[in-house]
């Protein structure tokens, strides 16, 4: 089956172990042979039973319990819970891929359909998984023993066993074949429910800030959420309502199979085709083991939901990884970007034969208008993701060739949106250079001035940070990220609007930092601030994905130009007064 590919395919170091179970659950169900000779000899006894024969029945029906008990037993200790460890690596290695993805991978699949697949989805399967499985199984060797003691007893018993559990067979087949259809139903509507709630958690601070929310539009604003969530409810109602008609249908099924065997069993005896005890044992037993079957109900579902979830998991986490190089950086790290093509979708490009050079150890400014391309250079530099065509070169070598870690180990980057872990302040500074002591930390928070704000706090170094930084305003946020980087020292420093959220006060002495701690490194900045373009030793303007100027401050400032507007733009807003 499916799912038991897939989840041996899985299992990892677990495979024995889960072969080992799925075994015994197997062989478990061989005790209904044994069920089968007791029965028989009770039956052959009825009229002449002697203590000797009441041991004998006792030691068969011993041997059958024991040998249940046992398989059993072993079965729990080589399988019970291998599914909480199996996706538990799981995790581990996703998350290991996770780290390592091009971003590209982020902006394809959306933040609801990740958090599902490491939520529902990965839960519903470590619940449920072991269940399916052993249902399944059971079934097969349930019917498997059925059919050789039915067998056993008489050639065409065994021919009416095996059609009775052919039609029980097919009606499982039809619950599974309506299960996929409803389950795929399902997935999509859980789907549309995560993107209408992350949508709504999101757009909680712009709710708030029009005064619509109180004009009786919040209702019309979260509108999908509501259709969503009705939508799901539908959903699995109609799945509901559609599938009890098949389980009824399927349990008449197996008291009808029941029935049959009985009344074949008497239609044999009454033709002398079988002995009365063998008639009254497949009686018997028919009834016994047919129920056995039941469980088949709840497998038709989970055979499907369970290879359904699986597909989900790799559909959404089927994370490329970005290509590894073989080679250390070494000390020469000048940029190059040679007739760079970049788009983050195929139709449409970014970067479009971009080139130019930024000498080790300069400090570039970049700038453009909105949308010109001066994050994604910076994202390229970094490999969040690669080109399309040409090159960026480090050092005079492609940074493909690079090993991942090597080319990160020698940048720092501090980003225009902040991102801070749900940690101690300290702890998010130190995530650049763990080994960093106390007093490095420190050092850094002061050169990025946000040593005082941090010792005001309630527990100082020690204070918890919010979720993304949330307990923080975005000045404070932004310096941390700005002492981060700095702690870090690394030869290439990617400075992506690094103070945007810095107030005027603390901007000249955060940037007379920057440039202390840099002298002789290699600084790339994305700014719209005058007072870091004209520091910069080269400026590179960026039109639609194009350099269209390139130079210093003292000569762009004279052409005609993007650059010349942009000055002449930043100096009336500089002189704007309320």
């Amino acid at each position: 089956m499916k799912f038991i590919r897939l989840s041996l395919q899985l299992a990892g170091s677990y495979k024995n172990r889960l072969k080992g179970g799925m075994a015994l659950v197997f062989l478990r169900n061989a005790s209904i042979l044994i069920s089968f000779f007791a029965l028989f000899l009770a039956f052959s006894w009825i009229k002449e039973t002697t203590p000797a024969h009441a041991w004998i029945l006792f030691a068969v029906l011993f041997a059958s319990f024991l040998f249940n008990f046992l398989t059993g037993w072993g079965k729990s200790i080589l399988s019970d819970g291998v599914f909480f460890g199996i996706f538990k690596d799981y995790r581990l290695q996703v998350g290991e891929k996770l780290k390592k993805a091009p971003m590209g991978y982020f902006a394809d699949q959306r933040l609801s359909r990740i958090l599902a697949a490491f939520t529902n989805v990965m839960k519903s399967l470590e619940n449920y998984s072991a269940m399916s499985i052993d249902f399944a199984i059971s079934g097969l060797s349930c019917s498997f023993f059925l059919l050789v003691g039915m067998t056993g007893v008489n050639s065409k018993m065994g021919i009416f066993t095996l059609f009775c559990l052919s039609i029980i067979w097919f009606c499982v087949f039809r619950m599974v074949h309506l299960a996929r259809r409803e389950v795929e139903k399902e997935h999509a509507a859980i789907t549309k429910l995560g993107d209408a709630l992350v949508d709504s958690i999101s757009g909680i601070p712009v709710l708030r800030s029009f005064p619509a929310i109180e004009s009786g539009l919040v209702e019309e604003i979260h509108s999908e959420l509501k259709n969503a969530s009705e939508g799901l409810q539908k959903t699995q109602v109609h799945f509901e309502t559609v599938f009890v008609l098949y389980s009824r249908l399927f349990m008449t099924l197996i008291n009808l199979s029941s029935l049959g065997i009985t009344l074949f069993a008497c239609y044999l005896y009454a033709k002398g085709q079988v002995l009365l005890p063998q008639a009254l044992t497949v009686s018997a037993a028919g009834f016994m083991i047919f129920e056995g079957l039941k469980p088949l109900e709840n497998a038709a579902i989970l055979m499907v939901k369970n290879p359904a979830n699986m597909q989900y998991l790799e559909e959404v986490l089927d994370i490329p990884e970005i290509r590894e190089g073989r080679e250390e950086m070494g000390d020469k790290q000048d940029i190059v970007f040679d007739q760079v093509r970049f788009g983050y979708t195929k139709e449409r490009p970014v970067l479009d034969n971009l080139s130019f050079t930024i000498p080790q150890g300069s400090r570039t400014a970049i700038v453009g208008p909105s949308g010109s391309g001066k994050t994604t250079i910076i994202n390229l530099m970094a490999r969040f993701y690669d080109v399309d065509q040409g090159r960026v070169l480090i050092g005079g070598r492609d940074i493909r060739d690079y090993k991942v870690g090597s080319l990160l180990q020698n940048l720092s980057l501090v980003f225009q949106d902040v991102y801070l872990f749900q940690d101690t302040i300290e702890n998010n500074i130190r995530f650049a250079r763990p080994d960093a002591s106390d007093e490095e930390v420190v050092a850094a928070a002061k050169k990025a001035h946000c040593h005082d704000f941090i010792m005001d706090l309630p527990r100082g170094y020690q204070t918890m940070v919010g979720e993304g930084g949330s307990s923080l305003s975005g000045g404070e946020k932004q310096r941390i990220s700005i002492a981060r980087a700095l702690l870090k020292e690394a030869p290439i420093i990617l400075l992506d609007e690094a103070t945007s959220s810095v107030d005027p006060e603390n901007e000249a002495e955060i940037l007379a930092a920057i440039e202390t701690l840099t002298q002789g490194h290699t600084v790339i900045s994305i700014a719209h601030r005058l007072s870091t373009v004209r520091k910069a030793n080269q400026i590179l303007v960026i039109h639609e994905g194009h350099l269209v100027q390139e130079g210093k401050h003292e000569d762009l400032v004279k052409e005609k130009g993007i650059y010349a507007d942009f000055i002449r733009a930043r100096e009336l807003a500089a002189e704007w007064r309320l």
